[in-house]
């Protein structure tokens, strides 16, 4: 990787984070450059944060002499296809955003914005959960079978709760009330669910997808919904 800018972390403002830090100077930049950040500190939260900002675009390298940490970082270009777990991430953040905006529209008594939203992350919620039983589970579930089971059972639960506000919805003359209720209960299970499936079965799925070679990449990406983008 070329090098086109030079970020120490060390100089950020003070109060400012280093992934705001960082993003200020990356959001300027263009697909298919590159640059370099020095940070004291362990990165991995830091690249973690950096990458939901850059919505999961970035290739990153990371080297280490001891005293701190050098990062590359590749912005990828509109030929540079997403792997498959920033894929997903990316899916899984346009959902929570789905829903965030859901919340919001329930909260301010917006019955028929908050409907919509509803309706939306239902199409992209469905295709997602389809997509990991049919396609993703079974590629790990020689590895992890246990964690294969609770996402699934996991997928389950959602699917429920996704039922529940599809009738909320449907009813005449709901109040928000209730649908706020159920929204919050799905936003504390979705919060749960994914993390544990990012944490526990995204790399499993990412290193088969890399044998499974890119017509499987291809596969994933189409079965996924553009509902929320």
């Amino acid at each position: 990787m070329s090098c086109c800018y030079v970020l120490d972390l060390r100089l950020a403002p003070q109060g400012v984070p280093a992934a705001t830090y960082a993003y200020s100077i990356l959001r300027e930049m263009g697909p298919g450059e590159t640059m370099r950040i020095w940070s004291p500190d362990e990165p991995m939260l830091f690249m973690a944060q950096l990458q939901n900002h850059m919505r999961h675009t970035l290739v990153c390298e990371i080297t280490t002499d001891g005293q701190g940490y050098l990062i590359t970082l590749h912005i990828r270009g509109p030929h540079e296809p997403l792997a498959l777990a920033d894929t997903l991430r990316r899916d899984h953040d346009d959902m929570d955003a789905c829903l965030v905006r859901a919340l919001a529209g329930a909260g301010a008594g917006r019955w028929s914005e908050a409907a919509a939203e509803v309706a939306r992350l239902d199409r992209a919620l469905r295709a997602h959960i389809l997509l990991e039983n049919e396609v993703l589970a079974p590629l790990a579930v020689r590895e992890a079978p246990e964690s294969t089971l609770l996402i699934r059972r996991e997928h389950d639960d959602i699917l429920i709760q996704l039922d529940a506000l599809q009738e909320v919805c449907q009813a005449p003359e709901q109040s928000c009330t209730e649908l706020d209720t159920w929204l919050g209960l799905l936003a504390a299970t979705l919060n749960k669910h994914e993390y544990r499936e990012e944490s526990l079965l995204f790399g499993l799925w990412e290193r088969a997808s890399a044998v499974a070679g890119a017509r499987f990449l291809d596969e994933v990406r189409r079965r996924l919904s553009p509902a929320v983008s």
